[in-house]
């Protein structure tokens, strides 16, 4: 779960929080010499970042080193940070339903292969290939059942209404749980999938599902402040914020609990992780035997984990691969909070970094990195992999390559012409460059698996799935294509919306010209151009400025992006209609021929809108 101003921010800067994607790389900040210099060089970091306060641990396999806080809980009242002050965790809650379905199949209860058809039936999946390819438990806990990331009505609570039992949440809006591809072949972050996994919980046990994390997790680790069912008025919790100097962010509850509702400490969730390195072990006992803890840390139903991939998101741990050691863990954003929980799978160290401001994302990779390199201080970082491969062997690789996982389906219309990514042997090595991005060199691993130059190990995999060449990383899945359609889509959309905007301004020049020469003028045509383009700029310009809380109901701004989507098919229709009359009416060959180029952009940007479901979109129901 992430806070962002806009569904448009929300889905082309992923609010989930977690490391999928490739980050640009870290400042590098110097490695602390003691924790006294550790807590001085993260204060300075918070400084910098402007990010008010951070609830940190730090965490060793022989107990916690040190458990704090830096700066402050509120900014306002000047409460400062300790080491049991709340925060809100975001998706790291996500770690905690994985562990408690883990425990119900180490106890027999369930089988994680078990298709969610016959785990909870009354749950609605819409998956085409159900006959042979059922989703199943281990696929929603590993974001590749095809699923949707959360549609707007299923986010946050916007009443004071108690929390509803899972069943009804996710009754809200089945449309998000609509399989796009084959099950297990694809990873596609959501959060819809982890409150299905919620509910599984509660069918299995008959019990909520946050009861039994506390009983099997919470409970045994001495975890008692942390809950997934705790009061946003709660003195302990921080307050979020979204930028350097502004007030706290409003705190809304969200409806996929199960995602990302924790609330926790740097206390707690550094005991969380002092277990983890200790594989599962807690006083005399275990909280999950150490077999199916591993099982949990490594994903196995990607096309790139079939092919060799050894990094992603496994059963709610998701692995790091390019910061100066691995680290497995997990991150979490929501309004006003980042989040990482993170340990070594050498079972050495590991820390937890809680941050009070979601504007400084390069706050929590600093303090993350710090953190990691002030533990292994002592110790050097592992040798990067890499073989030698002849360049001649690397040229079956090279094309174009179109993303083809998308997180959110609404949102394609602005992600798909930006995605995408081109692969080519460029003096002896690999490259391969994103769209709008430079080309980055891909160091190669082992057979067709790769990685990025500040990368420990593989992330990525040239493989075959169903016939076709892909390119396939943790969270990523590129299918190699012909370039032409897709740059032809580019330039065409490029040079449609250059013409919608142009077209008031060269009307309103032509009928000053043609007045002042007492030649014909166009008519209405060029107030038809203009209510048509502010039809669809009003379409992107509210979306980009409501709150995305208000996209999930009939709000105002809601209702006006629905009337707009409407109204702009309509104006089209009009300016196609009335074309034709420029000629009628000698105007002149050269604005006739302008005029019949803006319809024919004004025509397809509506069919291009209609085929993303943009034309008459009502964000409330979607």
């Amino acid at each position: 779960m992430c806070e962002m101003r806009s569904a448009v921010a929300a889905v082309l800067l992923a609010a989930s929080a977690m490391a999928c994607a490739a980050p640009a790389p870290p400042v590098d900040d110097p490695t602390p010499a003691s924790l006294d210099a550790f807590k001085a060089a993260a204060t300075t970091i918070l400084d910098e970042t402007g990010v008010p306060g951070a609830g940190i641990a730090l965490v060793r396999a022989d107990g916690i080193e040190w458990a704090g806080g830096l700066g402050w809980a509120d900014r306002d009242a000047r409460v400062p940070v300790d080491a049991d002050t709340l925060f809100r965790a975001g998706s790291i809650s996500k770690t905690f339903v994985a562990m408690a379905l883990v425990q119900l199949y180490e106890d027999g209860r369930l089988d994680l292969d078990a298709p969610l058809s016959e785990l909870v039936p009354n749950v609605a999946v819409d998956n085409p290939w159900a006959a042979s390819a059922p989703v199943r438990l281990r696929h929603v806990l590993e974001h590749t059942a095809g699923f949707d990331d959360m549609h707007f009505n299923e986010m946050y609570v916007l009443d004071d209404a108690p929390d509803a039992p899972l069943e009804a949440v996710l009754a809200r809006n089945p449309a998000s749980r609509r399989v796009r591809w084959r099950p297990g072949t694809r990873m596609a972050y959501s959060n819809p999938g982890y409150a299905v996994a919620g509910r599984v919980i509660e069918a299995v046990t008959e019990r909520p599902f946050d009861e039994i994390i506390r009983e099997k997790i919470f409970v045994p680790l001495d975890m008692p402040a942390s809950t997934f069912s705790g009061a946003l008025d709660d003195p302990r919790l921080a307050q979020g914020y979204s930028d350097r100097g502004g007030p706290p962010v409003p705190r809304r509850r969200i409806h996929l609990r199960p995602a990302g509702a924790l609330h926790t400490s740097a206390k707690e969730l550094g005991q969380f992780v002092e277990m983890l390195l200790l594989w599962g072990e807690r006083g005399d006992g275990y909280v999950i035997d150490p077999e199916y803890l591993s099982n949990m840390e490594w994903p196995r139903t990607t096309a790139a984990s079939t092919a060799g991939v050894r990094a992603g998101y496994g059963l709610g741990i998701f692995s790091t691969i390019d910061l100066p050691y691995p680290v497995l863990g997990h991150q979490g954003g929501i309004d006003g909070f980042l989040s990482v929980y993170g340990y070594s799978p050498s079972r050495d160290v590991g820390y937890v970094v809680l941050l009070n401001s979601t504007h400084a994302p390069d706050a929590l990779r600093r303090l993350s990195s710090l953190a990691l390199r002030y533990l292994k201080r002592d110790l050097e970082p592992p040798p990067k992999e890499t073989i030698a491969v002849a360049p001649g062997s690397l040229a079956r690789f090279e094309g174009y390559y179109h993303d083809a996982n998308p997180r959110n389906a609404l949102l394609q219309v602005i992600a798909s012409p930006l995605g995408g990514r081109t692969v080519r042997l460029r003096d002896g090595q690999l490259e391969m460059q994103p769209t709008l991005e430079p080309a980055v060199p891909l160091v190669p691993v082992n057979e067709g698996l790769f990685r990025r130059e500040r990368e420990l190990t593989a992330s990525m995999a040239f493989t075959t799935v169903e016939g076709q060449q892909v390119l396939a990383g943790p969270a990523f899945y590129a299918e190699r294509r012909p370039a032409w359609p897709m740059t032809l889509l580019r330039a065409g959309l490029t040079a449609a919306l250059c013409l919608v905007a142009l077209a008031p301004l060269v009307a309103l020049g032509h009928a000053w010209v043609a007045r002042r020469r007492a030649r014909p003028t166009a008519g209405g045509i060029g107030a038809i151009w203009t209510l048509a383009g502010l039809a669809l700029a009003a379409i992107f310009g509210i979306a980009t400025e409501i709150p995305v809380a208000l996209l999930g109901t009939p709000s105002a701004g809601a209702q006006a992006i629905f009337a707009a989507s409407m109204a702009y098919p309509a104006l089209v229709a009009v300016v196609v209609l009335l074309t034709p009359r420029t000629w009628r009416r000698g105007v002149g060959r050269g604005f006739a021929a302008f005029a019949a180029l803006v319809a024919a952009a004004h025509a397809g940007l509506a069919g291009y809108l209609g085929y993303w479901g943009l034309i008459g979109v009502r964000t409330w129901t979607y």
